[in-house]
Order: C-alpha cells, then sequence, then structure tokens
C-alpha cells in the first residue's frame, strides 16, 4: 500500500480485543478506496436508505467503531472479517486484509435480512459482540 496509500482513506480501527474474539489474525487500521465506495453505491445503493447513501463514510466508521455482530467471512478466507450493525437496517460490512501489504480494507457493504442474520447467528458464524442490540 505504500505506493497507492494516498487514495485509500482511513475509516477505523479494528482493536486487538475484537480480533482476538474470533480468532483473526490481524487487527489495526481499516482503509477504503475510492472504488470500494463507487462499489457499494453502485451495487447495493438502490437497497439503502437516503441516510446511509449521504453518510456512507460516516456510517462505515460507525459499523466498524461499534459492532453489534462480528465473524470471520467462510466465503472469502481466514483473513476476512464480517461486522454487522443496525443502523437503518442490520448492514454487512465485509472487510479484507492484504496479507503482503499488512493492511486491512473495505470489500463490500450491504444490507442483510434480519433471517439471514439469525441464521448466521444460529450457525456460529456470527457472534454478538458485547455491545451488541440483539435481534
Amino acid at each position: 500500500m505504500t505506493v497507492q496509500k494516498k487514495v485509500y482513506k482511513k475509516v477505523g480501527k479494528i482493536d486487538k480485543v475484537l480480533a482476538d474474539d474470533i480468532g483473526l489474525d490481524y487487527y489495526g487500521d481499516v482503509y477504503i478506496s475510492r472504488g470500494a465506495f463507487n462499489h457499494i453505491l453502485k451495487k447495493h445503493g438502490k437497497q439503502f436508505t437516503k441516510n446511509i447513501k449521504d453518510n456512507l463514510s460516516i456510517i462505515i466508521e460507525r459499523i466498524i467503531g461499534n459492532p453489534d455482530f462480528i465473524g470471520k467471512s467462510k466465503r472469502r478466507g481466514e483473513s476476512a472479517l464480517r461486522i454487522v450493525k443496525k443502523v437503518d437496517a442490520y448492514i454487512m460490512l465485509v472487510l479484507e486484509v492484504d496479507k503482503e501489504e499488512g493492511y486491512m480494507y473495505v470489500a463490500t457493504m450491504y444490507p442483510l435480512t434480519k433471517s439471514k442474520l439469525k441464521n448466521s447467528i444460529y450457525s456460529g458464524s456470527l457472534l454478538e459482540t458485547n455491545k451488541g442490540v440483539g435481534i
């Protein structure tokens, strides 16, 4: 990330306690690229409220800083983190680790139905944080 650092925006930090809770090797700063912002708005924008679309960066920072549910992503591998927060609806934020460069970045974000959230909790792939709101 040394060459492209200027095009990434820092949007939060994963603390060691949270990473340890789910067995994630990485903790530290989280970044997002302009391309990820564009992807989120283009692919999932119609599913978000105006509040979320207008405040995307702030919402992402809030999700990272105070998650309701966390878990590793089975689909994306051991170095990916799924974070869920109730904003206007339940929102899933997926973070991935670039192991070569040693940083974490936002891969995608999308709304999550209550039933999919319940299934993920039931299967153990998402864990409620001590800050969580429950469902």
